[in-house]
């Protein structure tokens, strides 16, 4: 069982470690950065600054293509900018392995809602974003085969603790609701895997 992690703006930080070692399986991180994020006293503008000007979104979405194509992950998480990238991804590339992305506060996507990934797709939303209306893009992709869309109580940026909107019980709620997905995964893959060996052996 293979799981992909994709970052948000901040990269791979100590907090984003954090998560991943509270899933099993094995889990992958891809950040827009060659390399950790250590710097934890930086707020969101600042990161930002870093990202668009060392990086951007068709980036991003590149290299999320490339480690889509080399992990081949069953699973895929991402978080803002991430969760956007590997919408982006997953619908301009084949599939071989990936049977989920589970995306959280994907604030970009309602730039791109005339993509489709070619695999279930459970979306969370903040409760509001600054910029733009959630209600609309909510509505919209709720009607597209595949995709389930939530609108929770929190802010943007909720699941990580160097946001300035992070919250503690809503990680630890999410980070469950992960484990349990990967759990049910593996669960479907040994199925699939029994059922096959079943039909190889009555043929």
């Amino acid at each position: 069982m293979n799981t992909l992690i994709v970052s948000d703006i901040f990269g791979q930080t100590k907090c984003l470690e954090n998560f991943v070692n509270e899933l099993d399986g094995n889990t992958s991180i891809c950040s827009p950065y060659p390399f950790r994020q250590g710097h934890l006293n930086r707020d969101e503008e600042s990161a930002y600054k870093q990202f668009i000007g060392s990086v951007g979104h068709d980036k991003y979405f590149q290299k999320v293509v490339e480690a889509i194509s080399d992990k081949q992950p069953d699973l895929i998480i991402g978080f803002s900018a991430g969760a956007v990238a590997s919408w982006r991804a997953l619908a301009a590339m084949p599939i071989k392995s990936t049977t989920k992305l589970i995306a959280f506060y994907p604030g970009q996507i309602r730039n791109y809602l005339q993509l489709h990934p070619r695999c279930d797709v459970d979306i969370y939303f903040p409760y509001q974003e600054k910029h733009f209306d959630i209600k609309p893009v909510i509505h919209h992709l709720s009607a597209m085969p595949g995709i389930q869309c939530y609108r929770t109580r929190y802010e943007h940026g909720f699941m990580n603790s160097l946001s300035a909107q992070f919250n503690p019980s809503a990680l630890q709620h999410f980070t469950a609701l992960c484990q349990y997905s990967i759990e049910e995964a593996i669960k479907l893959k040994l199925a699939n895997r029994r059922i096959k060996s079943g039909l190889e052996l009555t043929m």
